[in-house]
């Protein structure tokens, strides 16, 4: 790792500084909305996960249709890696970043914790369209490690003549200059 992609003269100004740090898929991007994924290996981190130590990148993408009216507030769950699986030999010790719609959301680590609740407030996640979440594996052990779980959860749904937030701004993937 080698720091985010422009120092100190950080490229997404939208974002700023703190949404994307020093692996390769941040400094290239492809955290944000509808990277260039068509030719990626389709693997799931909770049943392929990476093989080896070293880092992982998964993204995803899903649409909600929440009817007006409705404030129903979400969290991603992390349900960790507590035992060794009989049907795994991937190790325990690993690290998540989750990127939502390209903001950076958590820092999960499997084996110190304690927090395994990330909200992320409407505006950020589209209640009505289309979201995109990244997900970076970073496997400590040799033997590589796979997700525990990962759910999108609803924490309450609560009826009322609340206002819908403004989405966020969320700028699309697009090719970097000045790479590595």
């Amino acid at each position: 790792m080698i720091g985010n992609l422009g120092g100190e003269s950080y490229h997404d100004l939208i974002r700023g500084p703190l949404s994307e740090g020093a692996m390769y898929a941040e400094r290239q991007g492809y955290h944000y909305p509808k990277p260039p994924n068509s030719q990626w290996a389709s693997l799931n981190p909770i049943s392929d996960g990476i093989s080896e130590a070293g880092v992982g990148f998964f993204t995803t993408s899903f649409s909600f249709d929440i009817p007006h009216g409705w404030d129903v507030p979400m969290s991603f769950v992390f349900n960790g890696t507590e035992v060794q699986s009989p049907r795994s030999n991937k190790g325990l010790n690993y690290r998540c970043q989750l990127f939502v719609n390209g903001y950076q959301f958590c820092k999960y680590i499997n084996n110190l914790g304690p927090q395994v609740s990330f909200p992320v407030p409407e505006g950020t996640l589209n209640h009505n369209g289309l979201n995109y979440i990244a997900l970076t594996l970073w496997a400590q052990d040799e033997q590589g490690a796979t997700l525990g779980n990962l759910q999108l959860t609803p924490t309450a749904t609560i009826r009322s003549g609340y206002k819908k937030p403004d989405p966020v701004p969320k700028p699309s993937w697009s090719l970097r200059q000045e790479t590595y």
